[in-house]
């Protein structure tokens, strides 16, 4: 990584380098300038980039055949195990491994499979809908909080709070990027810190207007809990038991479809295919939802759009 650094009096903090340089290394090339206790800095990053800014258009563009490509893989992950199940029912009836008879309690069987994962993919959905609006709550957020900087100017005549923009947009490329898995949480929230701080430093220029004041700090902190409920989600599963509940009933009812007597095959491999690719399915779809922000996990397939913030970021780096 090349730094260069041009400052009016003073060399920055060996620490503020170090934790900017560990931020921009997600970035082809940045450049910065931002006013501390009265002095200008300057700086520039140029290194390898994970998501350079100059992707968001292609990342917009493919997002949606990506997603496609990814249902592909899931369905055809579901087809092999289904496949194989079906297998396992040829092999056993050519074998005479057929033990079970059919009886009133295997339709009980389904039907409490059925009704176990439907109290499941009610409860991921309830999370996943509130998921979809966190977006675009951040993106209103932070376009908010930068154009309220913009406005210190008219507030103050002659305060200049465009570090303090600078350093909002960069907070919203970085949560983007976190949003992408590009960054750990620690790394999002050391930069949320900094951004803090830099506009109270701003808010500080406001001779007046109490309530813009208020409102710049609330703005923050509204973006902090929307970081903290991402994140929340992210790492938290639906109750752990009942999935593992559900895993072993589909198994249990695909073993039992597998080892019931039946004298017509065609009709046992239907019946067998149809029912086992419907539970799979549905509960490798319940377990992708459960996750609604898997945008770097290469298994993930159903995933919130970030669509709205990525307009976001793309506006307030052409202000």
């Amino acid at each position: 990584m090349k730094i260069k650094l041009s400052l009016c009096k003073f060399f920055l903090p060996a620490k503020y380098l170090k934790q900017k340089a560990r931020i921009h290394c997600l970035y082809e090339f940045i450049s910065r300038e931002k006013w501390l206790n009265g002095i200008n800095y300057k700086y520039e990053f140029k290194c390898p980039s994970m998501f350079a800014l100059e992707n968001l258009e292609r990342f917009s563009s493919n997002r949606l055949r990506i997603a496609r490509l990814q249902r592909i893989k899931l369905l055809l992950r579901v087809l092999a195990l289904v496949a194989l199940i079906a297998a396992g029912k040829v092999a056993a009836h050519r074998f005479g491994w057929e033990v079970i008879q059919l009886n009133p309690l295997f339709t009980t069987l389904v039907a409490s499979t059925v009704f176990l994962l439907g109290f499941l993919l009610n409860g991921v959905l309830a999370d996943y809908k509130e998921s979809e609006k966190l977006p675009g709550e951040l993106a209103t957020g932070l376009e908010v909080l930068s154009i309220e900087i913009q406005a210190i100017s008219v507030h103050s005549p002659g305060a200049d709070a465009q570090f303090a923009v600078a350093e909002v947009t960069f907070l919203a490329e970085t949560i983007l990027a976190w949003l992408l898995n590009r960054l750990s949480t620690a790394e999002l929230l050391m930069h949320f810190y900094s951004c803090h701080r830099t506009v109270v430093q701003a808010a500080f220029l406001l001779k007046t207007d109490p309530p813009l004041k208020a409102r710049l700090l609330g703005e923050m902190a509204a973006i902090l809990k929307l970081i903290n409920r991402i994140e929340t989600i992210r790492e938290t599963s639906f109750v752990k038991l009942v999935y593992w509940l559900a895993y072993a009933a589909i198994g249990l009812l695909c073993g039992g479809l597998i080892l019931m007597e039946n004298t017509r095959l065609h009709e046992a491999i239907f019946f067998i295919v149809v029912i086992s690719l419907m539970m799979i399915f549905l509960i490798s779809l319940i377990s992708d939802l459960d996750n609604p922000f898997g945008h770097g996990d290469a298994m993930s397939v159903e995933d919130v759009s970030l669509d709205v913030l990525t307009s976001a970021v793309k506006r307030m780096n052409n202000v």
